[in-house]
């Protein structure tokens, strides 16, 4: 696993720094909450880089009055996204959705109008509905680069003009009685968003009351699978995210749970096959076979075999001789493979696998 150094700590942690932060907690895999550096240490027990973070949405106390602190790993944090400007998304294109106070990878799975999308989370395998102004392009943080590339928002130029050239201000007032408006927000990370919220009442400056949360067409993949199909199984546990391992369905049991039989792990005395009981939101039919690419581009998803497991990466670089480095999201670890061990990426979403889009394609 590959540790952050002082020079990068300097550089984009450093005291003050405003800061997005994930979580090893289960249930939170994916998610980015915003924050704020209040200082670091080198770890007396290891050569990692120790950060204490404030939290800016996350509080101590039921009373919402005192923000979480917390000492965490570096390679917990990144640099906070710039804004971008709002824009439109497409089908399967892979995004961020600003929900219970920070920010979730998903994927685009339905275009409901100009501004309204469903948004399906690998993690959970739930499927919800956003508006444009809780989305955000997904990007992963590579080696102190974004990939890819935020898509920054035009300069204005500034414009020195005399004093009889300048325009006389004037003020416009908005009169909005009782109903529904949408409101910005100078916040960091929402610039450029507007918010459904309700007029409550006129009082100097209109007051309103904003809808924190995106509530309709909630809903959640179930899987079915059958004795002996064979299956790819996903993990939670800390080290093994973006891991698919190859596996058998023994019998189904109660509570949408499966009793699996995995083809690579055995069990404590190495005598038989390990079996384990696994939640069917961590199941997925294996993949189709389908025709190697002649070739993997930087920033291309690929899936990579690693110890007799498929691991979700981003190919970071194309070397000679068919071989490749793949970096691995969850371990922040880059490591090289032959063309012949890797495979392209799919999701399986509402049934169907998916290809997502190549991030130089959006």
């Amino acid at each position: 696993m590959a540790n952050i150094d002082a020079d990068m700590i300097a550089q984009y942690f450093y005291k003050g720094a405003k800061v997005e932060i994930s979580s090893k907690d289960e249930g939170f895999q994916g998610s980015w909450f915003a924050g704020t550096v209040l200082g670091y240490r080198k770890s007396k027990r290891s050569s990692c880089m120790k950060v204490l973070v404030r939290y800016k949405t996350l509080m101590k106390d039921k009373e919402g009055t005192r923000r979480l602190k917390e000492e965490l790993d570096a390679m917990q944090l990144r640099p906070a996204l710039p804004p971008e400007n709002r824009r439109r998304f497409e089908s399967y294109e892979e995004v961020d959705a600003y929900y219970h106070d920070g920010w979730w990878a998903g994927i685009i799975t339905e275009v409901l109008g100009e501004d309204k999308y469903m948004v399906f989370f690998r993690d959970s395998r739930e499927q919800r509905c956003f508006k444009a102004a809780r989305l955000r392009r997904h990007r992963e943080w590579v080696y102190g680069k974004w990939v890819p590339p935020p898509l920054m928002q035009p300069k204005v130029e500034e414009v020195s003009m005399s004093t009889e050239e300048k325009p006389k201000k004037e003020t416009i007032d908005n009169n909005f009685s009782q109903g529904e408006v949408e409101v910005n927000t100078d916040e960091d990370g929402f610039q450029d968003g507007w918010f459904d919220a309700d007029v409550v009442k006129k009082s100097g400056a209109t007051d309103v009351s904003m809808a924190t949360e995106v509530k309709p067409n909630e809903e959640i993949i179930v899987n079915n699978f059958g004795p002996r199909a064979p299956v790819e199984v996903s993990s939670d546990e800390d080290g093994f995210e973006g891991a698919w391992f190859p596996a058998t369905i023994v019998k189904e049991l109660d509570k949408g749970k499966y009793l699996i039989e995995y083809q690579t792990l055995r069990n404590d005395n190495d005598m038989e096959f390990l079996r384990e009981e696994v939640d069917s939101l961590h199941i997925r039919p294996c993949p189709p076979d389908i025709e190697l690419l002649d070739r993997f581009e930087v920033l291309e998803e690929v899936e990579a075999l690693y110890k007799d497991v498929w691991w979700v990466g981003v190919v970071s670089k194309v070397r000679k001789n068919d071989e490749y480095n793949v970096y691995f999201r969850s371990t922040n670890e880059e490591m090289g493979f032959k063309h012949s061990d890797l495979r392209v990426h799919q999701e399986w979403i509402n049934g169907k696998w998916i290809f997502p889009p190549k991030a130089q394609d959006l």
